[in-house]
């Protein structure tokens, strides 16, 4: 007769356990990266559509904004803020636009950082409130960074126009 061993059946659960969260886990993080990237890219082909287009993410990261493009001030503003390595969004433009609005909405205080054709925009506080930034834009692609001053992920809505006020 062989003697059951309980040490064993007890490693064999945790090791089941164990297999079965790793899969939860991969599969989560696998859902929420797809996520990202579907919110993360906008393409404009000339017109806005809806205008205002509104785009919703987490602002905030571990790292200094002037540490992503090595700039501390730009015509628009300084490069202030925490954010993540990555982009919080991409923005292409398929087109030049002679005017596009994009501007931050949130709760807390955010930055906006921009890098594409032609250069790197910043701004902490456009019109003393939330930022934004303004103007003519070139076809290309634009890295899009949503700034905080502290490390804890803070929800914001991004709006984009395309009308001169």
């Amino acid at each position: 007769m062989k003697r059951s061993n309980p040490r064993r059946k007890a490693i064999v659960k945790n090791l089941s356990l164990l297999s079965a969260i790793s899969t939860i886990v991969s599969f989560t993080a696998a859902s929420s990266t797809l996520a990202q990237e579907i919110l993360r890219n906008i393409t404009l082909d000339g017109q806005i559509n809806p205008n205002p287009m509104m785009i919703d993410g987490m602002s905030g990261g571990s790292i200094q904004a002037i540490e992503v493009v090595h700039i501390k001030e730009t015509t628009t503003g300084y490069c202030n803020g925490l954010v993540d390595q990555q982009p919080n969004h991409i923005l292409t433009l398929n087109n030049f636009f002679e005017f596009l609005k994009i501007e931050v909405e949130s709760s807390t205080d955010t930055t906006i950082l921009v890098q594409g054709p032609g250069g790197v925009w910043c701004n902490d506080d456009y019109n003393n409130d939330d930022p934004a930034l303004e103007g003519q834009w070139q076809q290309g692609k634009y890295k899009i960074w949503v700034g905080s001053y502290d490390e804890t992920p803070n929800s914001y809505r991004i709006r984009i126009t395309g009308d001169n006020p």
